[in-house]
C-alpha cells in the first residue's frame, strides 16, 4: 500500500537478493550496482539499522508490476548505461570529437578568409 503512494517497488528481475536495491536504483535513475555499493557501505558503518531497513523494505514493498514497456528494456539512454566497454566509449567519443573539430576548423577557415571579408563589406554597404 505504501509503495503505491511513492511508486517504489522491489525489482526482482534486476535484483540480486530481494530486489530492494534494484528498485531504489530504478526509482532514482542510477545503476543498481551503485545503490548496492552504498547499501553495503551503510551496512558496514550502521549494520543493525541498515539491515533492519533492508528487511523492512523487502517485506513491505510490492514487486514491480510486469507491464509492457514502450521499447526494449535492455536499451539504456546514457553512454555509461549502455554497457559499452571503456575502449568502445572512448572510440565513440573520439570520433565525435574529430567531427566537431572538423566543423570548427571549417568555420575558422571561413571566418578568416578573404571571401568572408568581402561578403561582410557588401552586407555593410547594403545597410547604409
Amino acid at each position: 500500500m505504501a509503495s503505491t503512494l511513492i511508486n517504489l517497488y522491489r525489482d526482482k528481475r534486476n535484483g540480486k537478493l530481494g530486489g530492494v536495491c534494484a528498485g531504489i536504483a530504478r526509482k532514482v535513475g542510477v545503476e543498481p550496482w551503485l545503490v548496492r555499493v552504498l547499501a553495503v557501505t551503510a551496512l558496514v558503518f550502521t549494520s543493525f539499522l541498515t539491515l533492519v531497513l533492508y528487511i523492512a523494505a523487502w517485506l513491505l514493498l510490492d514487486d514491480r508490476p510486469q507491464v509492457a514497456e514502450a521499447g526494449p528494456s535492455h536499451v539504456k539512454s546514457a553512454g555509461w548505461q549502455s554497457g559499452l566497454s571503456p575502449n568502445d566509449a572512448l572510440t565513440r567519443l573520439e570520433t565525435r570529437l574529430q567531427g566537431l573539430n572538423g566543423r570548427v576548423a571549417k568555420m575558422e577557415r571561413l571566418l578568416t578568409s578573404q571571401e568572408f571579408r568581402v561578403r561582410r563589406e557588401f552586407n555593410d554597404l547594403d545597410k547604409h
